[in-house]
């Protein structure tokens, strides 16, 4: 599915791919919000659950860890599609 970012940048994301380490994904948080993050796997977890960090693009916001907060993958990005205005 298409998702529309900053000014008229594009990403494709597929629901069905699963992510590999620096894949770039989308992802729900416990709260319902997604957010868009590179993905890490960590290794595994309680009960054979697979772990993973997502890490933030910009520096200045947090790791998020599956092991510390309830996440779920929505979807892998397979495209990026810039827009460039010509002048």
């Amino acid at each position: 599915f298409p998702v529309t970012i900053g000014l008229g940048d594009s990403l494709i994301i597929d629901s069905a791919l699963a992510p590999q380490a620096g894949s770039f994904v989308i992802a729900q948080n416990g709260d319902y919000e997604a957010t868009f993050k590179k993905y890490r796997p960590t290794g595994t977890g309680l009960h054979g659950v697979n772990t993973f960090e997502l890490i933030p693009l910009n520096p200045d916001y947090p790791v998020l860890r599956s092991q510390d907060i309830p996440l779920a993958i929505i979807g892998t990005m397979v495209e990026h599609r810039i827009y460039r205005r010509k002048r």
